[in-house]
């Protein structure tokens, strides 16, 4: 970049030829010093000594066939120089000196945008970074995602386990107490059935007792007799 600066900077210098068409700006050619007068001639008093070379003048009356041009410097002062020493274009001078300056610009700009690259960089490294560390933040929450939804799946099925086995514990202790009722039951229906069997028992043993003694053979005379 620097020798395609410096490149432009010498085509410009050797391409600087003086204009001689009327402009409405003019410089001071290269010229060390030039006197500004009255009027248009060396007679004419001098207003100001020494307009240094590169000086920036307006245009204000032009005289070709005199050599003379009036002009106003930027502090305001108005005289008459040599057509001679006018040019259309800066001095070679000054197309060095913004040439120069353009370059230092350029270059300062060169090294601006180099630590903006670099801060670019830099940012997009962490970019990067903050990147990779969310993908694998978002697979993880995907991995625990996917377990919760089995153990979800796992807790319906348990809850639909435990309902079903609460419903036949109901129905066994439904049943529980309608065996117990029965045997209740028939454990009523047993003791009293032994009772009556004990009752029978003891009034057929009164009976007994009672018919036994006529039930005894009698014994005949020729027995005793005997």
């Amino acid at each position: 970049m620097k020798k395609l600066l410096c490149g432009l900077i010498a085509a410009t210098l050797l391409n600087a030829v003086p204009a001689t068409a009327a402009a409405e700006t003019r410089y001071i050619t290269d010229q060390l010093h030039v006197p500004m007068r009255a009027g248009k001639g060396n007679g004419f008093r001098i207003l100001h000594r020494g307009l240094p070379s590169g000086t920036q003048l307006s245009v204000l009356e032009d005289a070709p066939q005199e050599g003379w041009t009036r002009v106003r410097t930027q502090g305001g002062t108005e005289g008459w120089v040599r057509r001679q020493y006018l040019v259309s274009e800066p001095v070679a001078k000054l197309k060095l000196e913004e040439a120069v300056a353009n370059l230092e610009r350029f270059e300062k700009m060169e090294g601006n945008l180099g630590g903006e690259v670099r801060r670019l960089e830099e940012e997009n490294g962490k970019l990067s970074s903050a990147l990779e560390s969310a993908q694998q933040q978002s697979q993880t929450l995907a991995a625990e995602l996917k377990t919760l939804k089995a153990l979800s799946a796992d807790a319906l099925a348990l809850n639909e386990r435990h309902q079903k086995l609460l419903h036949q514990h109901e129905l066994l202790k439904q049943e529980k107490t309608m065996a117990e009722a029965e045997i209740q039951r028939l454990s009523g229906s047993e003791s009293h059935k032994w009772y009556m069997y004990g009752a029978l028992s003891v009034l057929l043993g009164a009976l007994l007792a009672m018919f036994a003694p006529h039930l005894r053979p009698r014994k005949r005379h020729s027995e005793w007799a005997n």
